[in-house]
């Protein structure tokens, strides 16, 4: 028997609440609005991203571009029905492609919410009280984040959704012509996102159970039909859906499986990643790290004891909709383990149940007469409060903070290099950062397979000749293996010195483009990345003095000309021989032949940053540079001292370099005044410099 109803006197308190939390839902996904992709696994965003770019420059392919590595430019994971969506919108209105696609996700968010409030109908409730349940889901933590991310989640949530919502509607009217439209949305689910499907086919299975039975325990005239139409109509949606999935993945496998290097990324090699290993279910961490997943991402822990609660006055089917939609929600983590003990996103797929569960419980109990009216208020009050607590500890953070921009070097790479030309990139992985904001197509080297130049050279047969205009390479370890970069500038053309640097990546470019590349970038400054190349000194006004003859018992070889405005000299400092060189100022050393190595010692004598600033220096500049016959200046190696703020800045310094081929030409060692050009007591000096 069905708990009793109290005349609900709270439908327009309920309706103003929740029109209040969607305003604040709407007003937190719109903030940080401009920001870059760069907030929270920005790694999937940066993908799916990428293939809307390359959808608009290229046009719709069911094998869509994610050019990173190689021909044929395509790795399908998902059916792109969000990218597509996104791309076209973006190009419709002219708007950024980012923001379109942040806009996009919002609206299949909200798309989701009209299904929610018919299957909650389904459960039990009168439209005043669904607006309570619909009110606890939009204060789900993970949907206040992520349904504003350039991803897949929402749309795959929307469409889970309705599929359920529509194969109800169709099992309740017993119809066929709804059929059509419910196969569309389970189809569409699956494609997009099998692993959302697979969460809502088990609420979707329960809920044909639940018209299913009473139809065999108690036949009416039609005898057994009823029950067999409602198995055929709730089967051939899911026979349907589930072969679509199983078709795009072995279409995907091929696709992938066309290139060496893309192989990794089949269907069969990402099955351990995917499910995790069967043992990993019966791990306390599995579980300790699900419980926190649940209680900070959503529904804290004092809200979780409310809903329970109210499970004690809810109506029996409220209640046992509530356990459909459990089993729904376990079913992600224990059949996908190892996605969700990993990926907080991914329970963008399955919070809703949760949160839709405990929505559903708090409104069913809304109706029973022995809870009064400040205990009902209460309880809706004590959730938002508790859930507003989760949200702030956890997701509010990417938005207070806002993401870092771009990478410098994909704009120095946008601007370099031409747009037919392909990117080499070492060290990364298939991390989509600089190809997508480059805007430019990538040969990227996966995993550990730096070594693997036959199976590069399989893949760069199938370009044109001298497509690879660029290479990357990221990682310390990468720069410390000199012999490599010098056979893969060789073997591409490339220039044996990087063009610019990022804070772990060298950008290096074929030796012709260095001087038109390095004219575009003279003067030009960003704030993460250094262009290392230029085409002039920086000391235009500087005094020249010839040094060759004098005695420089500190260096080898010798000097043969300095640039200074204050002049250089020889001197001592704590007893041994210097050079001394006053910023700005540099000095020119001959390259001796089959060089390989480098060392300095540099320094500011204690006297210029006895007294701090402005009465002493505020810091310099150190440089090394080899000049080239071309009259191309190429920076290999920059420091900034400032003694006074950091104590590691005092005393002497040492420069120790390799160099990737003998350098032709001069090395030239520079002081500058550092960022704010105040040149008092920049009394520089060189202790030690050796070029053999």
């Amino acid at each position: 028997m069905a708990a009793p109803t109290a005349p609900d006197r709270s439908a327009r308190p309920l309706a103003s609440v929740f029109g209040a939390m969607l305003l604040f839902t709407l007003w937190t996904l719109s903030r940080s609005w401009h920001a870059s992709l760069l907030d929270r696994y920005e790694f999937r965003q940066l993908q799916t991203a990428l293939s809307a770019y390359w959808m608009q420059q290229d046009g719709f392919h069911l094998d869509y571009l994610t050019p990173l590595f190689g021909p044929p430019w395509s790795i399908p994971m998902e059916f792109p029905a969000y990218q597509l969506v996104m791309a076209s919108l973006s190009a419709l209105l002219h708007w950024p492609l980012e923001q379109t696609g942040r806009l996009v996700s919002i609206l299949f968010f909200f798309a989701t919410l009209p299904a929610v409030s018919s299957l909650l109908e389904f459960a039990g409730l009168p439209r005043p009280r669904r607006l309570l349940a619909l009110t606890v889901i939009l204060s789900t933590p993970v949907y206040l984040f992520y349904a504003r991310t350039v991803m897949i989640e929402t749309t795959a949530l929307c469409f889970s959704v309705w599929f359920v919502c529509l194969l109800q509607r169709m099992l309740e009217r017993g119809q066929w012509r709804m059929l059509p439209w419910v196969a569309a949305a389970a189809v569409l689910a699956a494609l997009t996102k099998i692993t959302t499907f697979v969460v809502y086919g088990v609420p979707a299975g329960l809920l044909a159970l639940s018209y299913l039975i009473p139809q065999v325990r108690r036949p009416g005239p039609d005898g057994l039909r009823p029950a067999f139409r409602t198995t055929v109509l709730a089967a051939i949606p899911v026979a349907l859906a589930l072969a679509a999935a199983a078709a795009w993945i072995a279409h995907g496998d091929a696709v992938k499986d066309s290139n060496p290097f893309s192989g990794f990324l089949k269907s069969a090699e990402l099955r351990t990643w995917n499910y995790g290993p069967f043992g990993l279910r019966f791990e306390p961490s599995f579980w300790q790290h699900l419980e926190e997943n649940i209680t900070h991402n959503l529904f804290a822990e004092g809200a979780l004891v409310v809903a329970l609660l109210s499970a004690t006055w809810a109506a029996p089917r409220a209640r046992w909709s509530a356990l459909a939609c459990l089993a729904g929600f376990f079913t992600g983590p224990l059949v996908f383990a190892n996605l969700y003990h990993v990926h907080d996103y991914y329970y963008t797929a399955n919070a809703l149940l949760l949160t839709g569960a405990a929505g559903l419980l708090l409104a069913s109990a809304w109706g029973n007469p022995r809870l009064g009216t400040g205990t009902r208020w209460l309880s809706l009050g004590l959730v938002l409060a508790l859930q507003y607590r989760a949200f702030d500890r956890g997701y509010h953070y990417y938005y207070w903070k806002e993401a870092p921009p771009p990478p410098g070097l994909a704009t120095i790479l946008r601007e370099t290099v031409p747009e037919a030309g392909v990117i080499l990139v070492y060290g990364a992985d298939w991390n989509p950062l600089l190809p997508y904001y480059a805007q430019r197509r990538a040969v990227m080297i996966p995993g550990d397979r730096d070594d693997e130049t036959a199976v590069l050279e399989t893949i760069l047969s199938q370009l044109p000749p001298r497509r690879i205009a660029a290479m990357v390479t990221v990682g310390d370890k990468l720069r410390h293996r000199l012999d490599f970069l010098r056979e893969r500038a060789r073997r591409f053309g490339l220039a044996a010195l990087p063009f610019a640097t990022g804070a772990d990546a060298d950008l290096y470019l074929p030796a012709t483009a260095l001087p038109g590349a390095a004219a575009r970038w003279q003067g030009r400054h960003l704030a993460d990345a250094r262009v290392l190349v230029s085409t002039r000194s920086p000391l235009p006004d500087a005094r020249e003095q010839d040094l060759g003859g004098q005695l420089f018992p500190m260096a080898s070889p010798a000097p043969v000309k300095g640039r200074s405005h204050f002049g250089l000299s020889t001197g001592t400092v704590d007893g041994r021989p210097v050079i001394n060189a006053h910023a700005p100022s540099e000095i020119y050393f001959p390259a001796p032949v089959e060089a390989r190595h480098l060392h300095a010692t540099f320094g500011l004598p204690a006297a210029a940053h006895a007294r701090p600033p402005p009465f002493g220096t505020d810091g310099i500049g150190v440089e090394v540079l080899l000049e080239t016959p071309d009259g191309l200046r190429h920076s290999l190696y920059r420091r900034e001292l400032d003694p006074s703020a950091r104590p590691a800045d005092r005393g002497p310094q040492d420069i120790t370099l390799d160099f990737i081929e003998p350098p032709r030409g001069m090395v030239v060692f520079s002081v500058d005044p550092g960022p704010a050009g105040n040149l008092t007591n920049d009394w520089a000096y060189w202790a030690q410099i050796e070029i053999r």
